[in-house]
């Protein structure tokens, strides 16, 4: 009945409520060394002149190339590396697993691309602050307009998610499925060991 029960309130649940059980939108700071590893090559992109370069050279339909390869790579390697793709012909309930894997791609979306734009916003803001105008001229060889600084910018921040896959590859299992999949139901013979191995209360007769 206990197994019943618990199943019964996880189908209960929709996809929508299961993506905002998981917070995509703390997915990156929850993932400590993702984190770091981000915010490092960011930096290091910055104030990179070969970087400033480079995203001199590409037009937008690039750029947004890149930062799609950039989203979808460490999304697939987040998947891949720590087991987040759940099969669902193995369980009892094939639906719900489904649901969850929708879930699972949902909050990576929605969290890697969250990360980003604050992750850009944040580079630019500091390109405007430590990069002057004048040394970004001579290095592109033509006065710096603000359209070369959110180039850069951009370019940056695709660069810095990349390499934040390696960080990822840090990040133990237990921590990323915590992260990711805070809503990830155990399977009803799993719940039935977890409650026998459970103390019973003892009787006062």
């Amino acid at each position: 009945m206990h197994s019943e029960s618990s199943r019964s309130r996880y189908e209960d649940l929709s996809i929508s409520q299961m993506v905002l059980a998981n917070r995509p939108w703390r997915l990156v700071r929850d993932l400590s060394k993702v984190l770091v590893a981000i915010v490092g090559s960011a930096g290091f992109f910055v104030v990179n002149s070969n970087a400033w370069a480079i995203a001199d050279t590409q037009d937008v339909g690039r750029l947004v190339l890149i930062a799609v390869v950039a989203l979808v790579g460490l999304g697939a390697w987040l998947i891949i590396a720590h087991s987040l793709w759940e099969n669902s012909t193995r369980t009892p309930d094939p639906a719900l697993m489904r649901r969850i894997n929708i879930a699972t791609l949902l909050t990576l979306l929605m969290g890697l691309l969250f990360a980003y734009l604050v992750l850009y916003a944040v580079v630019l803001t500091a390109m405007a602050l430590v990069v002057p105008s004048g040394s970004m001229s001579s290095n592109l060889s033509h006065d710096a307009v603000f359209e070369d600084y959110a180039a850069a910018a951009w370019f940056a921040t695709s660069m810095a998610i990349v390499v934040g896959a390696i960080g990822s590859g840090l990040e133990s299992d237990d921590e990323v499925r915590e992260t990711i999949s805070r809503y990830r139901p155990q399977s009803p013979g799993t719940q039935d060991e977890s409650a026998s191995a459970a103390p019973s209360p003892t009787s006062d007769d």
